[in-house]
């Protein structure tokens, strides 16, 4: 129950912080500490007897909210307005590595029951805006270089309309389930087509005249959906333990 419940407070805070573009940062924070004690106390009552995850899921949402947004924006810092955002960006490999460690902490320790329905919800939540910040950090520790605003776009680099923000969770939810019901031909057959789609930008990107940019395209690309599918893996190596 303990890394259910941590990822899907993980998975709302970053979603809640989506709501920055439209709202004051103060008022989304407000709903982030209201998000964050509701879970400590649900899982205080609800949660027998380990009625402390909440109280942990909590500690570690707000931890990685106030960590990893250092890594998609400008920072003030005496005049500099860019920090070097990848050490932030490390953030995101200690949640995933104390998220693997609650899963066996679950699983060989705890052994509680957790409800199916949560469960799916809590993976399908953290797969959306969760792992694209997990995915835009990996793609920030390999080298890649943040634009002129500060930003570092998605799963799909260099696109105006940002789509690999849409389709990285649609991809990511779709490999989870096919994983957990054993299609694993469909999801060699999703990649493969991933593939074939990028293959038109990734060669025009490798006959650049600069060789030092040369193939840049092609290695964001394989990293960041190395990035993706491991995610959507290890979500579905986790619900086939859990279930």
């Amino acid at each position: 129950m303990l890394v259910v419940v941590t990822i899907l407070a993980v998975g709302v805070t970053d979603l809640i912080g989506l709501t920055q573009a439209r709202l004051a940062i103060q008022t989304v924070r407000y709903m982030q500490l209201v998000w964050w004690l509701a879970v400590t106390v649900a899982a205080a009552l609800w949660i027998r007897p380990e009625g402390w995850v909440g109280a942990v899921a909590a500690l570690i949402a707000a931890a990685w909210y106030f960590i990893a947004e250092r890594m998609i924006g400008p920072l003030e810092n005496d005049g500099d307005t860019r920090s070097a955002p990848e050490l932030f960006a490390w953030s995101a490999v200690g949640l995933v590595v104390i998220l693997a460690g609650f899963a066996w902490l679950d699983i060989t320790v705890l052994s509680a029951v957790v409800p199916i329905g949560l469960m799916w919800l809590a993976l399908a939540i953290f797969l959306t805006q969760s792992g694209n910040r997990i995915t835009r950090a990996v793609l920030l520790l390999s080298g890649r270089e943040l634009g002129a605003d500060g930003q570092a776009a998605g799963a799909v680099p260099g696109s105006r309309l940002k789509g690999g923000r849409v389709i990285g969770p649609l991809e990511r939810i779709f490999m989870m389930v096919l994983a957990v019901v054993g299609a694993y031909h469909v999801v060699a057959a999703l990649m493969a087509a991933k593939g074939i789609v990028r293959f038109p930008e990734i060669s025009a990107d490798a006959k650049r005249e600069d060789p030092a940019q040369a193939g840049t395209k092609a290695e964001e690309f394989l990293v960041g959906s190395l990035a993706s599918w491991g995610l959507a893996g290890g979500a579905g190596l986790l619900a086939s333990m859990l279930l």
